[in-house]
């Protein structure tokens, strides 16, 4: 068998937990028992597959790209990549940027959204309320919000994982990555990958004046 030092595969604070209890020890992590994949023991996987074939109906019949994004709530762009695509695999989930872009490339960006804000113990927007956009590049300095210094910042993993971001009352705000937003800020980035949660009153204003600007992943 060969081993590896863990200082060199397990992020610092968790090398740092484990020395507590094995410092100078060869220890062996057993593989996870296989579990079902997301969304299978919950029922959510099949309510998005249903979903997505309605989406499918309605685009059969006749019904417009922004009609379809209307009633079920998603940007066009999403729509137009369940309609459009080809059937996929769903990608495998990780918190990060190449993760959810994968998610969002296949038309899934809200599963990956799901996933990333439960693991934080974060709400997910209510999907009758909100509109989400897939995987876009979201400039800085339209973020509205400004938090006090962290101390406590993992500044090597923080820029991998996409910022959410609800859009209210025409201002940008961070739901989830306020860490990330700080540490990016401190290097002077520019831009971030974001997923953004748009009201539904204000949606069609969001569409117009950001949503064609951002860049997508």
């Amino acid at each position: 068998m060969q081993y590896e030092n863990a200082k060199d595969i397990l992020p610092a604070s968790l090398l740092e937990e484990i020395q507590k209890y094995a410092e100078g020890k060869v220890i062996y992590i057993p593989k996870r028992s296989k579990r079902e994949g997301w969304g299978e023991a919950s029922g959510y996987r099949e309510k998005l597959n249903k979903r997505n074939a309605a989406i499918l109906n309605r685009y059969s019949s006749g019904t417009s790209i922004m009609e379809i994004a209307e009633e079920f709530f998603l940007s066009p762009e999403t729509i137009k990549k369940i309609v459009y695509g080809k059937k996929v695999t769903l990608p495998g989930y990780s918190p990060s940027v190449y993760s959810a872009g994968q998610y969002s490339n296949a038309g899934l960006g809200e599963e990956w959204v799901r996933i990333y804000l439960e693991s934080m113990g974060v709400d997910v927007p209510d999907g009758e309320r909100y509109f989400l956009s897939e995987l876009v590049r979201i400039p800085l300095r339209l973020i509205d919000d400004d938090y006090e210094e962290a101390d406590d910042i993992d500044e090597g993993k923080l820029r991998e994982v996409p910022l959410i971001i609800l859009f209210e009352d025409h201002k940008f705000h961070v739901i989830c990555g306020k860490d990330c937003l700080l540490m990016l800020r401190k290097e002077k980035k520019n831009a971030h990958y974001a997923f953004i949660f748009a009201r539904k009153e204000e949606y069609e204003y969001y569409l117009k004046n950001f949503g064609k600007q951002f860049q997508r992943s």
